[in-house]
């Protein structure tokens, strides 16, 4: 019968070469071992809208359970009860899968709030059904491809404050994939 032997440096590096890595970042995780080429995976820039919505959804899940799980004991109640509705319908906005088309400024995707077909985006979904239309207008005529944290406007901030979300909470949910 035949053993195999596997020298503890190499199956180290290998181990240790799988996890996350930076660009071209090379690693000798066990002194003396051969260096090791790491290398991240970077999706292509043409990927169907079956891919797009898919990592939406997925993104979307994830805010959502991160969301459903923080301490809000700290909020007064009219707000709790205002956070739970906009859980309840970022889970629906979510669900119903209906996501915009994201456009691409200087090569790169950029949020949008609401797309050239009038699909809307996740957090210009909740201003829609918070009764803010208005706002989700105005905001997406004078700031396209505008990250939301971003934004200076009153309207918005007072928007945010009611919601019972926080701002970098409301920048999770827009998110870009």
């Amino acid at each position: 019968m035949k053993s195999w032997f596997i020298p503890a440096n190499l199956l180290a590096a290998a181990l240790l070469s799988v996890g996350c890595q930076h660009d071209s970042a090379v690693v000798r995780p066990v002194a003396g071992a051969p260096a090791v080429t790491a290398v991240s995976y970077h999706p292509a820039a043409t990927t169907t809208r079956a891919d797009a919505d898919a990592r939406t959804a997925e993104r979307l899940a994830y805010a959502e359970d991160l969301l459903r799980h923080k301490n809000t004991r700290q909020l007064p109640s009219h707000l709790r009860r205002r956070r739970y509705q906009s859980l309840k319908q970022l889970h629906a906005y979510r669900t119903a899968a209906q996501f915009p088309v994201l456009p691409a400024y200087s090569g790169q995707r950029q949020p949008c709030l609401r797309d050239a077909e009038g699909r809307v985006d996740a957090l210009g979904y909740l201003m829609q059904q918070s009764g803010s239309p208005a706002l989700l207008e105005q905001l997406s005529r004078q700031y396209p491809g505008t990250r939301i944290e971003t934004i200076k406007d009153a309207g918005l901030k007072h928007w945010v404050q009611m919601s019972g979300l926080t701002l970098e909470e409301c920048a999770l949910i827009q998110g870009v994939n």
